[in-house]
């Protein structure tokens, strides 16, 4: 059966994409050798901390471990993952963080989100003890009123979409056949009244 450590040095230090989720172990090898990674998949394992991370990450999913800590993120990162651990804490948010679920874990408190940040769920920790509360739920608050915003800005462009859809194949032609001279012209008779026609017009 292949190692993690045979199978990380088969690859090559330019990929961008590594994925050893699901394997039983108990530490991360380094990684720092792989200068072009982007993305890293190592959750459903037993960590309880993890190594220097690339600086080119962007993407992290390190959920379902035990993890107590996590060390400095890369600022390039976008995803965070890091719920159903043991983490009490978290480091500072890298600025082009977007989207953050450390929920289950045991943090009491959390760094103040990055602006860039629009998904945020940390439910089933202490929050009760967070500091700087005020902070952090008015940035909590704000995601969700973004949230609210973006979709109702979906709905109205959707809706458009619909209304013009609706209009060219359903009552753009209806309109055509009903009002149009030969449509006039095929339902008056030679001895119909031209004025009668019109009134009972649809």
């Amino acid at each position: 059966m292949q190692t993690v450590e045979t199978y990380l040095n088969s690859l090559p230090e330019d990929i961008s994409t590594i994925d050893i989720s699901c394997k039983g172990i108990t530490s991360l090898p380094n990684l720092t050798r792989f200068k072009n990674l982007e993305i890293l998949h190592c959750y459903n394992n037993q960590f309880t901390s993890l190594p220097t991370l690339p600086q080119n990450l962007k993407i992290l999913h390190c959920y379902n471990n035990q993890l107590t800590s996590l060390p400095t993120l890369p600022q390039n990162l976008k995803i965070l993952y890091c719920d159903n651990n043991q983490l009490t804490s978290l480091p500072t948010l890298p600025q082009n963080l977007e989207l953050l679920h450390c929920f289950c874990n045991q943090l009491t408190s959390l760094p103040t989100p990055p602006q860039n940040l629009k998904e945020l769920y940390c439910h089933d920790n202490p929050i009760s003890k967070i500091v700087n509360s005020n902070i952090l739920f008015q940035r909590i608050k704000n995601i969700q009123i973004l949230n609210h915003f973006r979709h109702l800005y979906y709905c109205l462009k959707f809706k458009t979409h619909f209304r013009k859809w609706l209009w060219e194949k359903v009552r753009l032609p209806n309109v055509n056949k009903l009002y149009s001279p030969t449509y006039l012209i095929e339902n008056l008779g030679d001895e119909d009244d031209l004025e009668t026609v019109l009134d009972n017009w649809k």
